[in-house]
């Protein structure tokens, strides 16, 4: 199913909370208001299911993701992302992957089948990584690590709790990856209600047993919070069936996003297509005069 949409999302958001699913428009942005307004585009879940592993969904194409200020990239590109260097050559054309502003959270579908060497030839950094930007650190986590690979596990926690002590000029910290991590955190509901996976055994680090998301992470993002930095959370495991667009702000006001698309299995069959519920991208609005971040799930036909 090949659909044409517009280039850039146009809308206008007054708060941080909820505001439903908006369609796409074509937007009308003055030079002025290009400079004192940035884009942001969230993306998780982006393969196309009847193209044997090795094609982005033509729908995200049709976004034209390279037109926003910022890429995150949430996992699950390809479902096949690296049995092929062809494929990865694709998902560089289609989102620039060296670009500073572009950072990709590898996924179970775009590491199994190896290649990593892959992953940091065509993005140029390790597969935990940050960028930070008109007061806004962006933190890409590697959710695959385990504690096989400690030397990296314990690089990226480092990495993480180095920005998280030091933090303090930016108004935003935003951290996203793919599998969901949250098991347990305040006010949140059970994994399974709006993502794929419960990786509430993942740890963060190799120096002891307890060193699950909630005991290690959440804890030094609570702190960043308290300091008056706004903490956005995003994982990109999720976009099937009902899964399209989760978002919380918990006791501790700390927003947590989850945003996949997955219809296109269904592409060859326009009914039962219809009959899903609609696949959204999250997408957020930087408003630098105010540094105020607004967002919005905002509808894929």
């Amino acid at each position: 199913m090949k659909c044409i949409i517009a280039a850039i999302v146009l809308f206008l958001l007054s708060a941080t909370k909820w505001k439903g699913v908006a369609e796409f428009s074509t937007p009308d942005r003055s030079d002025v208001e290009q400079a004192e307004t940035l884009r942001y585009i969230f993306l998780g879940h982006t393969y196309e299911w009847h193209a044997g592993g090795n094609r982005v969904d033509p729908r995200i194409i049709n976004l034209q993701p390279r037109q926003y200020d910022r890429i995150w990239l949430g996992g699950d590109i390809c479902s096949e992302a690296m049995l092929f260097e062809t494929t990865l050559q694709h998902i560089d054309e289609v989102f620039d992957l060296k670009k500073p502003t572009t950072q990709y959270a590898l996924g179970n579908h775009d590491i199994r089948n190896g290649n990593i060497q892959w992953y940091h030839q065509y993005t140029g950094r390790k597969s935990y990584n940050h960028h930070s930007e008109n007061g806004l650190v962006s933190v890409c986590l590697n959710s695959m690590l385990n504690t096989t690979l400690c030397q990296d596990l314990n690089r990226q926690f480092q990495m993480l709790q180095n920005i998280c002590d030091t933090i303090s000029n930016s108004s935003h910290l935003v951290v996203f990856h793919h599998l969901n991590l949250w098991s347990g955190l305040p006010d949140l509901p059970s994994p399974s209600s709006y993502s794929h996976h419960n990786a509430k055994h993942w740890t963060a680090n190799c120096d002891s047993l307890n060193t699950h998301y909630r005991e290690v992470i959440y804890p030094m993002l609570k702190e960043v919070r308290e300091r008056g930095i706004e903490v956005y959370n995003i994982l990109g495991d999720t976009g099937s069936g009902t899964y399209k667009g989760f978002y919380k702000e918990n006791r501790d006001s700390i927003h947590f996003f989850a945003s996949g698309v997955d219809n296109s299995r269904y592409a060859d069959d326009p009914q039962l297509y219809a009959q899903q519920p609609a696949d959204s991208v999250l997408i957020f609005q930087h408003d630098l005069t105010s540094q105020e971040l607004t967002w919005q799930f905002v509808a894929v036909p």
